[in-house]
């Protein structure tokens, strides 16, 4: 008896704690100890991104780390900025508006999304670099300005600034195909349906609730009627879907970028956009080797390249003369002129093994043909800026030129030229084509009417 009233009593008490428990572990966690070098470093980032210094701009109880198992704005774990407190952002939902004035500056790059003035701005901004051509990331955005004051001047906004190579200041916190800024007044229960969660308080209790804008009791309108609980457990009443930002990037090129959220027209109401954890990443057809641009300055002076003639060409018709890289043995015919191209990896200036013996056997017709000379042309897809194209290309030239130096080959006799992205041979339309178009070619001239001796020279692998 006494063991079946203890296993009865064991029984009711498991269920206890599996009743306190299991809720508790649904709601979103808030914790604002962590500094913001440590959110962005330790929580945020992803694969193939390296970051440098982080700033913060804002009350510190606007900047948390979040942990959401029951994946109520649909993100299990990251960063929320918000233009309030960050405790405020845990469910239930049972008032309809719920902020937290901390009565610090707006932001001017949100004051012209928003068309208005922004107040209590948390700003997170970092600089980083990237190992492949695409950076993206996903978020939501939440509001407490939902539903009551959609299409009004309480337009709260956010928006995610980038600087850097063929980027400047863009926003990529837009609807995806309109490009349209993400606020209150784009995403809601009447524009943009589809990327829109309800998650509204409905007070059915009261015939007179409090309106916190026009600071008054007034008429409750949903007074009577069946009470609907929020589906979500979290305080906003509106969030979006789980949305992606995303922009290309220049690989190994140093970034900026300013995470940015603001009220609009008071300091009442909060709103907060959720930033998933290792989602801040880069991915891409290739996979760049990261120079590390954020190491400490060291006293000692950098290599600097041999003094090689270099001229930038004009845009102009492509050389015919020059031909693609043979697939078979290489050989130079006897002609005053000829070409070929080596190709290059994503972003370098590196020259592939697999180039090695044909580069040897180039250097060693300067050795055999005193007459020979030799213009090395580097060019780039179009990925990134032209300006940035421009100097790769550069590198590219100087690269070939210094190997065959090394190789005993006579400065004089090297000419380095570079087209930047310029003089494309195949379309940068399609992958294929960009590879081909991240070249250097060579065009070898032979002056055989300076020594009435000289043989035209054949070029064989061997």
């Amino acid at each position: 008896m006494i063991n079946a009233q203890l296993k009865k009593g064991l029984c009711l008490t498991l269920m206890l704690v599996l009743l306190l428990t299991v809720p508790s572990q649904a709601q979103i966690r808030i914790d604002t100890s962590y500094t913001a070098e440590s959110l962005v470093k330790q929580i945020l980032i992803g694969n193939g991104v390296l970051v440098g210094p982080v700033t913060y701009q804002g009350p510190k109880h606007a900047l948390a780390h979040f942990s959401d198992p029951g994946f109520n704005v649909h993100l299990e774990e990251g960063i929320v900025l918000t233009t309030g407190n960050a405790f405020f952002v845990k469910g239930p939902n049972r008032v309809p508006d719920r902020g937290w004035a901390s009565g610090t500056k707006g932001d001017p790059d949100l004051d012209v999304i928003s068309a208005g003035q922004t107040h209590d701005a948390a700003i997170l901004e970092f600089d980083f670099v990237t190992t492949s051509e695409y950076l993206s990331f996903n978020f939501t955005f939440g509001s407490e300005e939902y539903l009551e004051y959609v299409d009004s001047k309480y337009n709260d906004v956010f928006g995610f600034f980038v600087d850097g190579p063929g980027l400047d200041h863009v926003n990529l916190a837009v609807l995806p195909r309109t490009g349209e800024p993400i606020t209150v007044n784009n995403i809601n229960h009447k524009k943009n349906r589809k990327f829109y969660h309800d998650n509204g308080f409905q007070n059915t209790s009261h015939p007179f609730i409090w309106d916190n804008r026009k600071k008054k009791p007034v008429r409750n309108k949903r007074y009577g009627k069946t009470a609907k609980e929020s589906p979500y457990d979290v305080q906003f009443d509106g969030f979006t879907q789980v949305l992606e930002a995303r922009c290309m990037v220049v690989p190994n090129e140093v970034y900026h970028i300013k995470l940015a959220i603001a009220d609009v027209a008071d300091y009442i109401l909060d709103s907060g956009v959720f930033l998933e954890a290792g989602s801040f990443r880069s991915f891409g057809e290739q996979v760049v080797v990261l120079d590390d641009h954020f190491a400490p300055v060291q006293n000692h002076q950098a290599p600097t390249l041999p003094d090689i003639k270099v001229r930038a060409l004009e845009p102009k018709p492509h050389q015919t003369v020059l031909t693609a890289l043979p697939k078979g043995p290489t050989r130079l015919a006897p002609v005053s002129r000829r070409g070929f191209n080596i190709h290059f990896d994503f972003n370098s200036f590196d020259i592939a093994p697999i180039y090695n013996h044909q580069l040897r056997a180039l250097s060693g017709l300067f050795q055999q043909y005193p007459q020979a000379m030799v213009k090395i042309i580097g060019h780039t897809d179009n990925v990134g800026s032209r300006a940035y194209n421009q100097r790769l290309s550069a590198r590219r030239s100087k690269a070939v030129a210094n190997y065959l130096m090394d190789q005993g080959v006579e400065s004089f006799r090297i000419e380095t030229l570079f087209y930047g992205e310029t003089q494309p041979i195949y379309a940068n339309s399609t992958a294929y084509g960009r590879t081909l178009n991240r070249r250097v070619e060579f065009v070898v001239e032979y002056q055989p009417e300076f020594n009435a001796n000289f043989k035209k020279p054949n070029l064989v692998d061997n």
